[in-house]
């Protein structure tokens, strides 16, 4: 059975997101591509051709990595969007996940040299104020530094946790809907089964039907043909009697 139109749309609006993504232009077009992409397919698991489950589960996961990038992009500092960007999920290095996992590899890298260029920055500004207040005391520019690491850390830490708790909901979510449609799935095979038996036994009876009511025909001609035949014997019999 071929694909229907709804999976074929979603195939063609995946490659263009893909694409789209990896051009990284910014473009006002791609966030409503997603949130059409993510709303095409939740209606995918309710058409009746639809795709196997690997596939659907191929479609989510590139979809939810899309959802994932795009809220990397929007995100303040380039530590942020390392974080993000490391924790985002691009599937396994299968033929339809190659375009993902160059994605992945491009975003990671642009994101860990903005956070680099950012560090040499605050080191050569921290560099400067540390000249200037080596005049006053040497152990307040050192408290002051120890002090802005550990708030860098502890933010970025923040981040981490906030961003592993949406992949997870992410992760829950498609995992629910994944569940939900192969219960249903298990409903309309055991369904199909208790239809197929009582189709059984329904042919059963008609066929024992058939044959009770073919035998009550065959009883009812040798009926008439006996009834008949004594019919014609005393009739013949009568003329005898007659010409007599």
């Amino acid at each position: 059975m071929g694909m229907s139109r709804l999976e074929v749309n979603v195939r063609r609006l995946l490659s263009q997101c893909e694409q789209l993504a990896k051009e990284d232009k910014k473009d006002w077009r791609l966030d409503k591509y997603i949130r059409a992409l993510d709303e095409m397919v939740v209606a995918l698991h309710k058409i009746p051709n639809k795709p196997s489950k690997d596939t659907i589960s191929e479609y989510v996961r590139r979809v939810e990595f899309l959802k994932g990038l795009s809220e990397t992009h929007k995100l303040a500092s380039p530590a942020e969007k390392v974080v993000a960007a490391q924790l985002l999920s691009h599937g396994t290095a299968t033929s339809a996940e190659n375009i993902t996992k160059e994605i992945h590899q491009k975003t990671t890298s642009k994101y860990s040299k903005e956070l680099r260029e950012q560090l040499f920055q605050n080191e050569k500004g921290s560099d400067s104020d540390l000249r200037q207040r080596k005049q006053k005391t040497s152990g307040e520019d050192l408290d002051a530094l120890l002090k802005f690491h550990h708030t860098m850390q502890e933010k970025i830490a923040d981040d981490m946790l906030t961003l592993a708790r949406s992949l997870k909901e992410q992760s829950q979510l498609a995992g629910t809907i994944i569940r939900k449609d192969t219960e249903t799935i298990d409903k309309s095979s055991v369904m199909a089964d208790k239809n197929l038996e009582r189709l059984k036994v329904e042919s059963e009876r008609l066929e024992e039907h058939s044959r009770r009511a073919w035998k009550c025909w065959m009883w009812l001609m040798i009926l008439v043909v006996l009834v008949v035949f004594i019919n014609m014997v005393f009739f013949m019999r009568f003329k005898k009697k007659k010409k007599v």
